[in-house]
């Protein structure tokens, strides 16, 4: 059944029960659907299904790319968009040609997401935040789209550098990623600051600020492989 933008239904790998501890937080309130809604879908057709949850993931990128006011992301949080986003942005980051060197790097933002995520839940569970390890990886996931936008324009400067010795792409390159890190940092606090209290949400950005700040500086870093 099709629902208004503030109350997507919950996909596959989302948010469905009670939530309790790290893992589960208690941010999600009134979201959470009842049982009878739950098992309701297991008699809808597959297409309806993936109609449903493809729609629902469309309309949180809206979010990361348009930051506002809302806990959609918190209540409903899913693990599909963060899935594609991470995985296509880990394949822009690659560069060298050896294969043991290609998967490190894959690797790497795989990595940065899952410690980025533990240290953003664990900070604000510690200051006193209701927020789930599940929750920080789908608003830092959905948040890396300003970032993948970049990547894909520095991949495409970067080609077009290779065959050129004009020095202004690389400061074009660095302008872009910047303003894309400052608009996923925008974004992402715009939905983790209602974790906290006001007095304690500056508290809250050091390492959501060291997360982005790390996969910026891969994306300036990357080379265009040779």
């Amino acid at each position: 059944m099709a629902t208004t933008i503030e109350d997507d239904e919950t996909p596959f790998l989302s948010s469905s029960s009670q939530p309790m501890g790290m893992f589960t937080g208690d941010i999600s309130g009134t979201g959470n659907q009842s049982n009878k809604n739950e098992l309701s879908t297991l008699n809808e057709p597959v297409l309806d299904t993936i109609k449903r949850d493809l729609g629902a993931v469309l309309r949180k990128f809206g979010y990361a790319v348009i930051p506002r006011e809302s806990s959609t992301l918190l209540q409903q949080w899913d693990l599909w968009g963060p899935l594609i986003l991470v995985t296509i942005l880990a394949i822009l980051l690659q560069s060298s040609s050896t294969k043991a060197s290609s998967g490190v790097e894959f690797a790497q933002v795989f990595t940065l997401m899952l410690m980025g995520s533990i240290a953003v839940t664990v900070n604000s569970q510690l200051l006193g935040g209701k927020i789930s390890f599940f929750q920080s990886v789908c608003v830092l996931g959905y948040c890396l789209l300003p970032l993948l936008l970049a990547a894909i324009i520095n991949n495409t400067l970067l080609y077009i550098s290779s065959k050129s010795a004009i020095p202004v792409f690389h400061i074009i390159r660095f302008l872009i990623v910047m303003a894309a890190f400052g608009w996923a940092m925008y974004a992402s606090t715009r939905f983790l600051g209602q974790t906290q209290q006001p007095s304690r949400r500056l508290l809250v950005l050091y390492p959501i600020f060291l997360f982005y700040f790390l996969i910026a500086w891969l994306i300036i870093l990357h080379a265009h492989p040779k």
